[in-house]
C-alpha cells in the first residue's frame, strides 16, 4: 500500500500535473509552420510588416514588385526615422485566410486589425507568393482598408 499523502501535498501534486498537462497541450497545439512554406513565409512577412512595422525585416521575405514597394516605403520614411522616430507600439491582430493557388503562385488573404488611440482600423491584405530559386517569396502585396464600424 502506497504511503498516504496529506491533502496539501495531494492538491499541490494535482496542480503540478494539471499545469504540466496544460503546457503539453499548448506546446502540441502551437505547431510552428516550417519557414519555407507559403504560409510560413507569408506569416513571417506579415509579422514583420504589419505587427512590427519593420520594412527592412519584411524585405527578407520578398522579391520582385514587393521588394520595390518596400524600398520605396523605406525611402519615404528615411528622414523621419533618421531623426530617431520609430513606429509606436499598437495592438495588431492578424487572421490568416485559406491559401488559394493562382497559376504558379499562391495567394493568402489576411485580416489585419490595428487598435489605435483613434479606434480600430481594419485592413484586408492579399499576399501573393511564388517560388524563386527554391524558396517561397512574397512578390505582391495588396492592402485595402475596410470601415471598422460596418463590421461590428
Amino acid at each position: 500500500m502506497p504511503p498516504r499523502r496529506s491533502p496539501s501535498v495531494r492538491s499541490g501534486l494535482k496542480g503540478a500535473l494539471l499545469a504540466l498537462a496544460l503546457l503539453g497541450a499548448l506546446v502540441g497545439g502551437c505547431k510552428r509552420t516550417p519557414d519555407n512554406t507559403p504560409e510560413g513565409v507569408a506569416d513571417s512577412f506579415v509579422d514583420a510588416y504589419f505587427r512590427r512595422m519593420d520594412q527592412e525585416r519584411a524585405k527578407e521575405f520578398t522579391a520582385l514588385g514587393a521588394s520595390r514597394m518596400l524600398d520605396q516605403e523605406l525611402k519615404e520614411v528615411q528622414e523621419v526615422r533618421k531623426d530617431g522616430y520609430e513606429p509606436g507600439s499598437v495592438a495588431v491582430n492578424v487572421r490568416r485566410g485559406q491559401p488559394a493557388p493562382r497559376d504558379e503562385r499562391i495567394r493568402i488573404p489576411y485580416e489585419i486589425e490595428v487598435e489605435t488611440e483613434g479606434g480600430k482600423q481594419l485592413r484586408d491584405a492579399d499576399i501573393e507568393l511564388t517560388r524563386i530559386d527554391g524558396a517561397w517569396k512574397v512578390v505582391r502585396i495588396g492592402v485595402t482598408h475596410r470601415d471598422a464600424a460596418k463590421t461590428q
